[in-house]
């Protein structure tokens, strides 16, 4: 049974039904889509139906101009009448918020607002326990085959591609995956999953499709065309961890605030996206990390698991330990 409706896109008609579990009540929810990614969906099929070179590009450039466009908007200080609506419409927790709602300068302050350090644990002090670095719904998948059989469908989708390098495509190639997709009302700050030394970043420029999953469901290849950050995380434990940030509809900042060198723990800032959804990857070597059996059931139905930072995600392999 897949949790993901997804079918031709159709203007009037209910073409996304996306349910998650939330691990916390283990509740099974409905996904409210917001119009903007309808949009990025239609805008997604029409070019996957395209046969023109120059037509798929009008796409490619029309999703960008959208992501300027609106991001400019939301850092006018105008924008700060939208936030109210925001709050309301998706019912979030302002107790978990740091600064107060009348601090904000403007909508995109409060979309990649801090909260306070009481609002998220770290799910146990073993640094042998993998976290997940954002709230986010969770997908995660033992091999590279497992992910592009179940979830990923693009149709010359490679861990090569995905990190724009032969090499590190090798040495991934037959490693685990999981996959950290941010909607909207989700906060957007992003932290480090494993203990670490952190590596250079590398930022590749690209499109900025939606990354719902009707769209990572389909035959383009949203994570290797979308823009995207890579820094790798040098473990003591998990050897080399890729952590790749994608960019997607409205999300076209992604804000970097740890550097090249830095010895970082688990929970420790990243960076934050700016307003829209978006995708945290990780990557790792074979025979590192053993997912938890709740996440690998459900990403088996192809059934995303909602989590918060700093819960567990996996152990240490036992052959590693």
């Amino acid at each position: 049974m897949s949790y993901v409706t997804f079918g031709e896109y159709g203007i009037g008609k209910n073409s996304g039904n996306i349910l998650y579990q939330d691990r916390a009540t283990g509740q099974l929810c409905e996904e409210k889509i917001p119009t903007y990614i309808r949009l990025g969906i239609r805008l997604l099929y029409q070019s996957r139906g395209s046969q023109s070179r120059a037509e798929k590009a009008s796409i490619r450039n029309l999703l960008t101009s959208m992501s300027v466009k609106q991001g400019k908007k939301f850092d006018d200080p105008s924008s700060k009448s939208h936030i109210a609506s925001f709050v309301a419409f998706h019912n979030l927790d302002l107790d978990e918020v740091l600064d107060p709602i009348v601090s904000f300068k403007n909508f995109n302050e409060f979309f990649y607002r801090k909260l306070k350090s009481s609002a998220r644990l770290l799910a146990s002090p073993n640094p042998h326990v993998v976290v997940s670095p954002a709230d986010a719904r969770c997908s995660v998948f033992p091999t590279i085959n497992a992910a592009t059989q179940l979830w990923i469908k693009g149709l010359n989708f490679s861990i090569a591609r995905l990190l724009d390098s032969p090499e590190e495509g090798k040495r991934f190639e037959s490693g685990s995956l999981a996959i950290f997709r941010l909607a909207p009302q989700d906060y957007h700050r992003f932290h480090i999953p494993v203990d670490g030394t952190l590596g250079e970043t590398k930022h590749i420029e690209g499109t900025l499709f939606t990354v719902n999953p009707m769209a990572i469901r389909s035959t383009i290849d949203i994570y290797t065309e979308n823009i995207r950050t890579i820094t790798y995380i040098d473990s003591t434990h998990f050897g080399r961890v890729a952590y790749i940030c994608v960019g997607a509809m409205l999300v076209g900042s992604i804000v970097l605030t740890s550097e090249a060198g830095q010895e970082v723990k688990r929970m420790d800032e990243h960076g934050y996206f700016k307003f829209g959804g978006s995708t945290v990857i990780l990557l790792f070597e074979e025979g590192k990390v053993e997912f938890d059996r709740d996440l690998l059931v459900n990403s088996e139905q192809s059934l995303e698991t909602l989590l918060k930072y700093g819960q567990s995600i996996g152990v240490l392999s036992q052959s590693q330990s």
